[in-house]
């Protein structure tokens, strides 16, 4: 049993470094547009992929000491082991029923960032090209949508960001007047989906992979810890016998 149990646990935690090391990879990508959008996003708005890396680089070092506690089967060593991933696996659940019960809370605050950076538009160069880049590479204009404009300084007049402009539209004072326009009228010149969407849509697939890892390596945790208790049982009583 105890072999079984040994084999079974050096098992489990192999597959936990590989979960921890998949999610270091994802979080990377996620931090990646983190920081290419991160004028747009914020300071201090999208925190969450850096705490989520940080888990996976603990996982990746837990996973790698529980199979070495399984190989040398201290009692001690695995019974420390399983209180490290139960309280990961608690902080992990904590952190999900946090995610699922205030989406709205943690979008309006990545709205209010984006808000604050969309009216600072005009009166610095680097964030007139920085705002411009991201508006045209996700094809969006504004928070929600084109007419946001008409609530940033820069948009008094009626005008939009030279960024809200179509690639393919070739017309130089594209952004002239529009924030005003109907949807209809605006779309043959300038994007009219706001970005918080856009950019929601961008770290979707991440989002969503991230996700089913966490899912996976939480059920791998929770045989793992059983596992330990066992094994740490089986090596204490042999100890005694």
């Amino acid at each position: 049993m105890g072999c079984i149990s040994k084999l079974t646990l050096f098992v489990l935690n192999f597959a936990i470094f590989v979960a921890g090391v998949a999610v270091v990879a994802l979080a990377s990508m996620v931090i990646h547009k983190d920081n290419t959008y991160g004028a747009l996003l914020g300071e201090g708005t999208f925190t969450l992929p850096v705490i989520i890396l940080i888990a996976g680089l603990t996982i990746v070092v837990i996973g790698f000491l529980g199979c070495c506690g399984a190989m040398k089967e201290s009692s001690c060593m695995l019974k420390t082991y399983a209180c490290i991933v139960i309280v990961m696996l608690l902080a992990e659940l904590a952190l999900g029923i946090v995610v699922l019960v205030y989406p709205a809370a943690a979008e309006n605050t990545i709205k209010k960032g984006m808000v604050k950076v969309f009216e600072k538009y005009g009166r610095d160069d680097a964030t007139n090209v920085t705002i411009d880049a991201i508006q045209h590479d996700l094809h969006c204009c504004g928070v929600e949508n084109y007419t946001d404009w008409q609530n940033y300084p820069y948009g008094e007049t009626g005008n939009v960001s030279r960024g809200c402009c179509r690639e393919d539209d070739g017309n130089d004072q594209c952004f002239l007047d529009k924030n005003q326009l109907s949807a209809d009228m605006a779309k043959k010149e300038i994007y009219i989906k706001g970005c918080f969407a856009a950019l929601k849509s961008e770290f979707m697939g991440e989002t969503v992979a991230l996700g089913v890892v966490l899912f996976i390596m939480a059920i791998v945790q929770v045989l793992a810890a059983t596992c330990a208790c066992r094994l740490a049982k089986n090596t204490g009583s042999s100890h005694y016998a």
